[in-house]
């Protein structure tokens, strides 16, 4: 390239300064260093103008796009880069996923995730790190009170007797229910939902004490029960222990899930927002599984550093255990101690 000040014509683009390009790229990378991301992206923004294809610049782009809370733009940018066969296409990946969930697009999610299970390159880090988000999203698509942001789709009313399922009058097969794997037993569940009421309350009942029946399975079907007002209180068997659950605030650990949240967000919003949303996540999806053994420490901020080392090893984000532990301010002998439960549950094979 001459450097003469005049335009430069490189690969069919007009440059008008000497390596521009570089120049941006530098900057915008220092800033996403400093954590200064409502700078950097208009950065990236210029690398695009000089070339919409440019991998760097859809890359910046949507990180920033995703640090700034705008997924939209975030999105398309992602898309862009695994539809042009960005190189780390995992990495992409996964920063796809994040978006689709914190959009709440659970449905859109799993099928990406099935999309990308279908490939036969994948890591043991990334199966694992999909095994997880598959179970978290089937999971939370079926949580009472959650509704998908995906474009065109509508939350359809509950009308007396209008519904097909809640009209058809032929009965529930539940011994072939009993009988399937989780996943079917998902699927069914989330399917027939509507027509499970106070006939089936008695065979539900006895499907939540039976030690041989999946974990997750018996938090939808508690779910179920909630959501169709079915019982005020119930007892399940879960991980070699009968507990009695009521449906109340406490339910799914959901007060004790928020203060943990609230814990990831005070500590990692700053420091790494990336990490901070798939910790929450999978914070989520564990106390939800895990509810209703008691969680051992009772503690939030051990939790938050659990479940952000466990999303550092899932999303293969390279931060060190030690440090982690340092930010939350969480002594190794605590950390121990809730990996003892974690154990308990692996074991049993919720997590």
């Amino acid at each position: 390239m001459k450097k003469n000040g005049k335009p430069v014509r490189r690969e069919g683009k007009v440059v008008m300064l000497p390596d521009l390009e570089s120049r941006l790229l530098n900057k915008a990378m220092s800033l996403v260093e400093e954590k200064n991301y409502g700078e950097a992206r208009p950065l990236f923004g210029k690398l695009l103008e000089l070339d919409a294809g440019d991998l760097k610049g859809l890359y910046g782009w949507a990180i920033c796009s995703v640090e700034l809370g705008d997924y939209h733009q975030a999105e398309e940018a992602v898309i862009q880069l695994l539809e042009g066969g960005a190189p780390h296409y995992d990495d992409v990946f996964r920063l796809y996923l994040t978006i689709l969930i914190e959009k709440k697009d659970y449905q859109g999610a799993l099928d990406k995730i099935d999309q990308m299970n279908s490939r036969k390159d994948l890591s043991a880090d990334t199966k694992e790190f999909l095994r997880q988000m598959k179970r978290f999203c089937e999971l939370r698509i079926n949580e009472p009170g959650q509704v998908a942001e995906t474009p065109g789709r509508k939350r359809q009313p509950h009308t007396n007797g209008s519904s097909r399922d809640l009209r058809s009058s032929e009965p529930i097969d539940w011994p072939a229910l009993e009988k399937a794997d989780p996943k079917t037993q998902m699927l069914l569940i989330r399917k027939l939902a509507g027509r499970l009421n106070n006939e089936y309350l008695p065979r539900m009942k006895q499907f939540l004490l039976d030690e041989k029946q999946n974990p997750e399975v018996k938090t939808m079907l508690m779910c179920v029960i909630k959501e169709n007002h079915l019982a005020s209180q119930i007892k399940v068997s879960k991980f070699g222990e009968v507990y009695h659950v009521t449906f109340d605030s406490q339910f799914l650990y959901k007060e004790f899930a928020d203060q943990i949240e609230k814990q990831i967000e005070s500590v990692l919003s700053s420091e790494n927002p990336t990490l901070a949303d798939l910790a929450k996540n999978v914070g989520r999806f564990f106390t939800m599984n895990a509810y209703p053994k008691p969680l051992d420490p009772p503690s939030a901020k051990v939790w938050a550093a659990v479940f952000s080392i466990r999303a550092a090893m899932a999303g293969d984000i390279e931060w060190e255990e030690d440090r982690i532990l340092d930010l939350f301010d969480v002594s190794r002998k605590e950390f121990q101690a809730a990996v003892r439960t974690v154990r308990e549950i692996e074991v049993r094979g919720t997590w």
